[in-house]
Parts: structure tokens; sequence; C-alpha cells
């Protein structure tokens, strides 16, 4: 059987944000290595329905990008202005459809968590929302 539409929205969403990080972009894994490279987990969330139409089934959950970076001796505030201004160019280029797989992508919210004394790693906390459409009862097939 083939991917969700759900599936297949997260995979197209990781494609995108691939550009913010040398390292490859992970899925609900989190680990801060010895590196001086971005880390990107994407975290998605629980399904909400929406209202529907005949033979629609529309739904809404939210992707959670999460970019744990080494700041070293810059300004933690500094730094994580500018990636948070990268993450969101990165994400909202392109269609937000996702070649037609989703009906919209919003941002939702983006803050920065700053590290505690003696840590150099921040992390960028970004939660965008995906609407999309299935046919009611297939979660594998796009609502037209």
């Amino acid at each position: 059987m083939t991917d969700t539409i759900r599936e297949r929205i997260i995979q197209a969403f990781q494609a995108r944000a691939a550009p913010l990080s040398n390292l490859p972009i992970e899925r609900v894994l989190r680990s801060i290595n010895e590196t001086n490279e971005r880390f990107i987990t994407l975290w998605d969330g629980e399904d909400q329905a929406l209202e529907s139409g005949y033979s629609i089934q529309k739904m809404q959950f939210p992707i959670i990008l999460e970019c744990v970076f080494r700041t070293g001796i810059e300004n933690p505030s500094i730094t994580a202005n500018t990636v948070m201004g990268e993450i969101i160019k990165t994400l909202f280029t392109g269609s937000q459809t996702f070649s037609n797989l989703a009906t919209n992508m919003t941002l939702q919210s983006i803050a920065p968590n700053y590290p505690a004394d003696g840590s150099e790693y921040t992390a960028i906390l970004a939660t965008f929302n995906i609407t999309y459409m299935t046919v009611k009862g297939d979660p594998f097939t796009a609502a037209p």
C-alpha cells in the first residue's frame, strides 16, 4: 500500500526543510553531538478533523520543526533571530500545497529557546499547521 496523504506531506515538508542544515533532517529524534552544524528534527502532531463535506474529510495537523545549533561566542538572540528568518523563508518558498497534497500551510508560532548557563546550544521551535483533504474513509487518496 502507498503512503497516506499525511505521510507524503511530511516527506515533502522534510525535503523543503533540507537546505536548513548540512545534516539529514530527522523525524522524532533529538540528538546534540559535537557538531557545529544545525540539527533539525521534525515532530508531527495530532490530526484534528475539520468541517467536512460530502465524501470529503478535511484534516489539520501540526509539524513542529526543532532546530538546534551551537552559538559559540555569538549573541544567541541575534543568531536565533537570523535562524528564525531563514526557517520562515525556506519553508514558505514555493507552493504551500506541496504539489496539491495539502490545501494550506500556516505558521502558528516560532520561538527561540536560549541556552542555559554553560551551554552553547540554542534551539528554535517553529510550529506549522498543515491542512489537507482526503476522500472520506480513504487517507491514501487526496480529495479533488
